[in-house]
């Protein structure tokens, strides 16, 4: 009976361990599709000011996705939870920045240019 409850104890030691890695891998992959999103989206920005010398003049960040969709390579460009990204620019259009949501704190992931 002792031998029983040893091992009962070691596997649901075991599958707590997993449990635990597994979710910290899946924050971590979500945060990564984040900043490889932001990335993707800095890169045809910069594409879209060369051709049109200014950035978007969009005032949320889908409405900025479509104007530059003939830029981005990337099949879709969303928050792997749901959440939101978001897109700001000078008056001017001479600059921008795009923030993103980082999980678990909510810790804020932003891309200035230039």
């Amino acid at each position: 009976m002792i031998e029983l409850l040893v091992v009962t104890t070691i596997i649901i030691v075991l599958t707590t361990i997993g449990l635990v890695s597994y979710r910290s891998a899946s924050v971590n992959a979500r945060n990564g599709k984040r900043k490889a999103d932001m990335e993707s989206v800095r890169q045809a920005l910069v594409l879209y000011r060369v051709d049109e010398g200014t950035y978007p003049i969009d005032s949320n960040f889908n409405s900025m996705v479509s104007t530059i969709s003939n830029y981005i390579s990337a099949v879709e460009v969303s928050d792997p939870i749901g959440g939101d990204y978001y897109y700001s620019y000078t008056s001017n259009g001479a600059t921008f920045t795009l923030t993103a949501l980082l999980e678990p704190d909510q810790e804020v992931y932003t891309l200035t240019n230039p």
